[in-house]
């Protein structure tokens, strides 16, 4: 049975929120004078989790096959997230300009699946 589903619920919302909050609190908190495109980038770079040890755990404790997983492939998802939301706002904050909604969209389908 497909886990991709699980997997996708899990991963792009809380790599999206990670980043977001981790942008406000570095703007907010850190002294380097960074724009918002810049503390996203750095909140993409912290919002990515290493399941490793949770995985090991799991098979230690016996849990199902299945959560691991949903817990690998979710990891799989965030590092890809993550990655997406790096480049494209680097290329923002590198390039200074403005994108709309739709073209973050196009952007972010576009280089999930392989562009």
């Amino acid at each position: 049975k497909s886990c991709f589903g699980q997997c996708l619920l899990l991963a792009c919302p809380g790599v999206l929120l990670g980043s977001f909050l981790t942008a406000v609190l570095a703007l907010n908190i850190l002294p380097y004078g960074w724009t918002f495109e810049t503390c996203m980038v750095f909140g993409s770079i912290l919002a990515a989790t290493d399941p490793v040890a949770v995985v090991s755990i799991l098979k230690d404790l016996g849990a199902s096959p299945k959560l691991s997983m949903i817990i690998a492939g979710e990891s799989l998802m965030n590092d890809g997230t993550a990655i997406v939301l790096f480049n494209f706002f680097l290329e923002v904050a590198l390039q200074n300009q403005e994108y709309s909604t739709w073209n973050i969209i196009v952007y972010f389908f576009r280089m999930s699946i392989g562009g």
